[in-house]
């Protein structure tokens, strides 16, 4: 392969990466072998951990109840983390906090419809003191009744990282302001990975308050098929 042909792949291999394709995924896309990719994913999310100084991870959070519906056979211990299912379905509100200088974190927020639509919204990052933390936590999952549950930053990574697979697959895009940077926060990811999304095993979509139900209802007819999805609409008081 050529010099120009190895820097155009490897620009090809950037682009799908910071979208949130795993290796395998973006392999196939470009009518490639995965041992191609892989080295290049490795040296990508290295230049961006490095241009952006990410630090060792210092806490990473989900609410309660973000296991509901999704298929965690592979990962049996990650289940048993949610010990309140219950209060929240289809929704993982991930929360990373990340060391940057001595003294020092830089939080990122994420909130993922994990059984149908992917990342629907990512947070700037914002730094502050270290042991302002706590206060960090709490204020983002205020408006939960329980407080968020503390996980490995391997599980929060797939939740998001999965789930913005997971609705590309479906034919949706994550939000707008999930761009390179906050899929390269969460670190490397080689997906897909060992979480079921969807809802026992199917897309499940509730309609939210900003939401396009019917061009929602289009994308899972024309990507899943007539019967292989669930859908209600969320009905307001009359």
């Amino acid at each position: 392969m050529a010099d120009m042909d190895k820097a155009e792949l490897l620009e090809q291999v950037r682009v799908r990466w910071q979208r949130g394709d795993p290796p395998k995924a973006i392999a196939r896309a470009l009518g490639v072998r995965p041992s191609v990719v892989a080295p290049l994913v490795k040296r990508i999310a290295a230049d961006a951990q490095a241009s952006q100084g990410l630090g060792k991870v210092l806490g990473c959070w989900v609410n309660c109840g973000w296991s509901i519906g999704l298929g965690l056979e592979k990962h049996p211990e990650w289940a048993e983390l949610d010990a309140y299912a219950g209060e929240v379905e289809g929704f993982a509100q991930v929360l990373v906090a990340r060391e940057s200088r001595r003294g020092r974190a830089t939080v990122r927020g994420y909130l993922a419809d994990v059984h149908c639509l992917g990342v629907k919204n990512a947070r700037d990052p914002e730094t502050m003191d270290a042991g302002h933390i706590p206060g960090a936590v709490r204020t983002f999952y205020s408006a939960f009744d329980r407080p968020p549950v503390e996980i490995p930053i391997e599980l929060g990574r797939e939740l998001i990282l999965g789930a913005v697979h997971y609705a590309r697959e479906l034919g949706f895009e994550p939000a707008g302001a999930f761009d390179g940077d906050a899929a390269a926060f969460l670190g490397d990811w080689d997906g897909p990975g060992q979480i079921e999304f969807g809802r026992d095993g199917q897309p499940s979509y509730l309609s939210g308050p900003y939401d396009n139900p019917d061009a929602v209802m289009r994308t899972l007819m024309r990507s899943a098929g007539a019967g292989n999805f669930q859908f209600s609409v969320a009905v307001g008081p009359t």
